[in-house]
């Protein structure tokens, strides 16, 4: 039973499923294919996609299709973790930087139209630049908007929603546990041991029902979670998510429509 609270959360948003506002600033790089800034609130991620390419090492190629390649990088200022380099480092939630990009390439490969690119390595690279919650849910959007800048072509748009659960154990037992759901949580509410941490990453895809053969969980292209939640408190994440990732995705095309106008400007003006 998810429980309502009606206190003011930390960055002072009103209600637990709000998120928090959004900036974005495309083409930032110029030698990148495609470059993206995202901020959502105070946490700052910076993407830059390079290719289709040609591998350098003709052992990853694949005849049938691209390879789809992810580096994790945290500036030492963004987090509190270890910024150790490699394996080791944690990126965050306990996950190490290996963990997070396998996520993100897993997921960023699922929507990419990779058979329109055999032979091929697409390298997105994604640095956290600031952290505060919700690092792993931004990267993977600062690494889509800059997929639709570099203009590589997609069969869907994954994005992702972090999702805080608190459970407590009511007064029904196990079966009749209540639990709070914060979406898109600040770095003061992703406190260690408090709560449980979900991301959800949807596809915007319509054929994505088609693709699962499942209506119920058709939007639904991989998940990670942090901690343990209930079956019931984690549906409500995939619900809530598959609601906040509308606004998120209305704000990506957003993003790439102004870049789009600012460039046709700057060409008849010429």
């Amino acid at each position: 039973m998810a429980a309502t609270q009606k206190r003011r959360r930390p960055d002072g948003r009103q209600t637990n499923g709000s998120l928090r506002p959004l900036a974005a600033e495309v083409s930032t790089l110029h030698r990148a294919d495609g470059s993206a800034s995202l901020s959502s609130g105070s946490t700052t991620v910076l993407a830059a996609v390079y290719g289709p390419l040609a591998p350098r090492n003709p052992s990853r190629e694949r005849s049938d299709g691209a390879i789809v390649s992810v580096v994790f990088r945290h500036s030492s200022s963004s987090s509190s973790a270890d910024d150790a380099a490699g394996a080791g480092g944690k990126a965050a939630y306990g996950a190490t930087e290996r963990e997070v990009e396998r996520f993100l390439s897993d997921a960023l490969a699922a929507t990419i139209k990779t058979d329109a690119y055999p032979r091929t390595v697409i390298e997105v690279v994604v640095q956290i630049l600031k952290s505060d919650g919700s690092a792993i849910g931004t990267t993977l959007n600062a690494a889509v908007l800059a997929l639709m800048d570099a203009g590589v072509e997609m069969v869907g748009l994954p994005v992702a929603t972090t999702c805080l659960v608190t459970e407590d154990g009511g007064d029904g037992g196990a079966d009749n546990k209540s639990f709070e759901l914060r979406l898109d949580p600040c770095a003061e509410e992703e406190v260690p041991g408090e709560g449980a941490v979900v991301i959800v990453v949807t596809n915007s895809s319509g054929n994505a029902e088609a693709a699962t053969g499942n209506g119920s969980s058709a939007g639904i292209l991989s998940s990670m979670s942090f901690g343990t939640t209930s079956l019931e408190a984690y549906l409500a994440c995939v619900e809530g998510s598959a609601r906040a990732s509308k606004a998120v995705l209305a704000f990506l095309r957003l993003a790439v429509e102004q870049k789009v106008t600012r460039e046709a400007q700057t060409l008849w003006s010429t």
